[in-house]
């Protein structure tokens, strides 16, 4: 005889709304796995909501959004990369200088100033490279592809919030 009081001690089935659960909860977290492995592989150099940070670093931000990723590229190998190098190592030590001075006692305004002016200058010519480079891309665009850039540009200033751009 069984006692009344003692449990079965038998595997227990599951109920069907628990199996329909899981399946769904399973569901879900595939489509959320494929949503964000979509999303980082959407997001690559050039393909990022601020466009291609190379392109950005050398005054050419909405141009980074605007340009299709062939064209993009075309304007960084179009780049010194020696002389953007050169340009940057400048800015790193100009901005240690600058540090330094700010550190000294009493504050050396003069070292600052001039750790300043050589960061801004070697901005500028890192800034320049960007120009002449895009420049030089742009001259190789038909009139048709040079109009489909102010459409995308203006798309790309609207974006980032600032003017739409004149035609």
């Amino acid at each position: 005889m069984s006692d009344p009081n003692t449990q079965q001690t038998g595997p227990r089935r599951s109920g069907r709304g628990l199996k329909i659960a899981l399946g769904l909860s399973l569901g879900l977290n595939l489509l959320i796995v494929g949503l964000v492995v979509g999303a980082l592989l959407s997001i690559g150099p050039g393909r990022g909501p601020d466009g291609d940070p190379r392109l950005r670093s050398l005054g050419l931000g909405p141009f980074a959004i605007a340009l299709p990723r062939e064209d993009r590229q075309a304007v960084t190998d179009r780049i010194d990369r020696d002389a953007l190098r050169a340009d940057r190592r400048e800015m790193g030590q100009a901005l240690a200088d600058l540090r330094a001075a700010l550190l000294s006692q009493p504050f050396d305004r003069a070292a600052a100033e001039a750790a300043l002016s050589r960061s801004r200058d070697a901005a500028h010519a890192a800034q320049g490279q960007g120009h002449r480079a895009l420049l030089d891309h742009i001259e190789t665009l038909t009139p048709s592809q040079r109009a489909e850039l102010v459409e995308r540009l203006g798309r790309a200033l609207r974006r980032m919030g600032g003017p739409e751009g004149r035609r």
